[in-house]
């Protein structure tokens, strides 16, 4: 369960409608190993926003950061066939971290956003508010700036979205060559 003080302030943090084509990079042979591709595949593993058993998927809002986060996830790895595919998202709440008064409303610091989260004993701070947003909340992503993308010298923003969290009118539909989505949420 997530902590009472997380999910009391997300009771009160703004939030704000997100419409946007998102894109994601992953590695290619995993992808389509099985056949029809998952695109909106969720491991479970922990992550920046999440902790273990929680199902999300992360994209960036361009390929320039998809790309390059793809890059400092696999490291020498990176070096194989990519696959880049394209969301059409509609949220109607999104906690966006770009606007400091959302990170205050929540306490969550420059600190408690950079926490490398791997080599975590316990829940990062950021982990906590993933697992309290699946537990708690109608908001169902969150997003972010990239570090990845500020290490390189530019701007970028990621979203990692809540699958059990995503109702409709809300949507994340996986974009194909015709109108009809690959796959989707709900």
């Amino acid at each position: 369960m997530a902590g009472p003080g997380i999910s009391k302030a997300l009771k009160s943090a703004p939030a704000v409608a997100f419409h946007a084509t998102v894109v994601r990079c992953v590695a290619l042979i995993p992808l389509t190993a099985q056949g029809t591709p998952g695109y909106l595949f969720t491991s479970g593993k922990a992550n920046r926003f999440n902790p273990a058993g929680i199902a999300c998927v992360y994209f960036s809002e361009e390929e320039k950061t998809a790309r390059i986060e793809y890059g400092r996830r696999l490291g020498p790895a990176a070096l194989q066939p990519v696959g880049t595919f394209y969301a059409d998202v509609r949220l109607s709440q999104v906690l966006d971290l770009a606007n400091p008064k959302t990170c205050t409303a929540i306490g969550l610091d420059g600190k408690a956003m950079s926490v490398a989260w791997p080599l975590a004993r316990k829940a990062t701070r950021t982990q906590q508010l993933g697992l309290a947003i699946a537990q708690l909340t109608g908001i169902s992503a969150v997003r972010f700036p990239s570090d990845t993308a500020k290490a390189a010298g530019f701007s970028g923003f990621n979203l990692v979205i809540f699958r059990d969290c995503i109702h409709a009118p809300d949507f994340v539909k996986i974009l194909g060559s015709t109108r009809k989505p690959l796959q989707q949420w709900p």
